[in-house]
C-alpha cells in the first residue's frame, strides 16, 4: 500500500508542504499501526542512509531550488551523518506512540484527524491517502 506522507520543506520563505511516497508493506489499520509502521520505515530510511554515508557514497542529489532552501535557512548541508550510533527502532516507536497519546503529534487521513483511542478504532485507509503528521510545539512565555 501507498501512502502520501505530507512533509515540510525547510526555508522561511513559502514553507511548502510536499507529499512524499512510502510504500507500506501492510495496510496500517489503526493509529497505533499507522505510527508504528511510519517509524519503522524512517528508521530504515537512516539506517540506509548512514550505511551509504559510512561506505563514502553521496547521500543525495542537490538541486538549485534545495540548495537555495538550505541558503534561506543559513544552513548549507550535504547530508553529513555526525551521530553514527544506531537507533533503537523500538525506543522509537515507543516515543512517537507516547508524543501521540500524550497529544503532542496528531494525525491527520485526507485532512480529517484520527481520533486517539486506546482501542484502536479503524482508520479504513485506501492506496494513495494523504497522511498529515503535526507536531505540537510549546510556547513558552509569561501570563500576565
Amino acid at each position: 500500500m501507498d501512502l502520501n506522507i505530507q512533509v515540510k520543506q525547510p526555508g522561511k520563505k513559502g514553507r511548502h508542504i510536499m507529499p512524499k511516497l512510502l510504500h507500506y508493506e501492510r495496510c496500517p489499520e489503526t493509529v497505533r499501526q499507522l505510527i508504528e509502521e511510519t517509524v519503522r520505515l524512517m528508521v530504515a530510511d537512516f539506517r540506509e542512509r548512514l550505511k551509504a554515508a559510512k561506505e563514502g557514497q553521496s547521500t543525495g542529489v542537490y538541486t538549485e531550488e534545495k540548495l537555495s532552501a538550505m541558503a534561506e535557512m543559513g544552513k548549507v548541508a550535504f547530508g553529513d551523518i555526525w551521530n553514527e550510533k544506531e537507533p533503537d527502532e523500538e525506543k522509537a516507536i515507543a516515543t512517537a506512540w507516547q508524543a501521540y497519546a500524550d497529544g503532542m503529534v496528531r494525525v491527520f487521513v485526507n485532512g480529517m484527524e484520527a481520533e486517539y483511542s486506546e482501542d484502536g478504532t479503524e482508520l479504513g485507509l485506501k492506496d494513495g491517502d494523504e497522511i498529515t503528521f503535526v507536531r505540537l510545539a510549546m510556547l513558552a512565555g509569561r501570563m500576565f
